[in-house]
């Protein structure tokens, strides 16, 4: 979904605006919400027991797509407020799947949470994914290339380490695109709950249970996934958590990745 801003609610496809493929009628309003401001508020008491961060920003990631990368979430969240500075949000275009296969493995996903028709028509390639988010992320001063790459006084949060070890390494390679650099430390949300509170969650959804938080929206959407994964963050935050990277790749050897704790999920 191109130029999307949460404060009018519209996406941008070239010229063309969210209106112009009918995805402002009622259906799609409620299963697509992307109102993440709205839903993700802390209140000045919850502030009172978040800790010092050595970061200023987390930038809570969620992929959906196993072949290859169909969706592509990521929220800003301030490390200081816990308030939601901007969403990034694209859909994804396979780029070695059938056209066949792409309908079928779209009906078949998003067709249920009733955002297939969505997808067909904001889905670009991933390459032009990285391109829009490399542009949106220094308009926040959160990544400049000259500056070597690496993301400034931020990280990436993700639910295990699947998105970042794994998937993104993966479509980089089908995209024919070298790594960025700012994909080469993370923070696991699984290591640190294990770390926090001495429980293991093999998932957001057993964090959330475990943490008494309403599941919002539908799982496995990965905008309403990374809001979700958002708000155990939030928690945790507000219980007196702190994050701190978890898995690395030295860009020498970027196929190698080393995390903090061993055997973690």
């Amino acid at each position: 979904m191109r130029g999307f801003s949460m404060s009018h609610f519209r996406f941008q496809l070239s010229n063309r605006s969210y209106s112009d493929f009918q995805m402002d009628d009622p259906i799609h309003l409620e299963k697509f919400n992307h109102n993440a401001a709205r839903d993700l508020q802390v209140s000045d008491a919850d502030l009172e027991h978040v800790c010092p961060q050595d970061l200023d920003h987390f930038l809570v990631l969620d992929l959906e797509g196993k072949v290859e990368i169909l969706e592509f979430p990521v929220l800003i969240i301030d490390a200081k407020s816990l308030s939601i500075v901007d969403l990034f949000h694209r859909f994804v275009r396979p780029s070695q799947m059938s056209e066949t296969r792409v309908n079928e493995y779209i009906e078949g996903k998003y067709g249920k949470f009733g955002v297939d028709r969505v997808w067909h028509d904001t889905a670009i390639p991933f390459e032009e994914v990285i391109g829009e988010f490399e542009t949106w992320l220094a308009q926040h001063h959160l990544w400049a290339k000259e500056q070597g790459g690496k993301l400034n006084r931020a990280a990436f949060v993700t639910c295990g380490n699947w998105d970042l070890k794994t998937k993104v390494p993966q479509q980089c390679k089908v995209s024919r695109i070298k790594l960025p650099g700012y994909f080469m430390e993370w923070i696991n949300l699984k290591d640190v709950y294990l770390n926090f509170y001495h429980r293991e969650a093999r998932g957001m959804m057993a964090m959330m249970r475990q943490l008494d938080i309403s599941v919002q929206g539908s799982h496995h959407l990965g905008m309403d996934d990374t809001k979700n994964i958002t708000r155990v963050l939030q928690r945790m935050l507000i219980n007196g958590a702190v994050m701190r990277i978890t898995a690395w790749r030295s860009p020498k050897s970027p196929d190698r990745v080393q995390f903090a704790y061993q055997n973690r999920i």
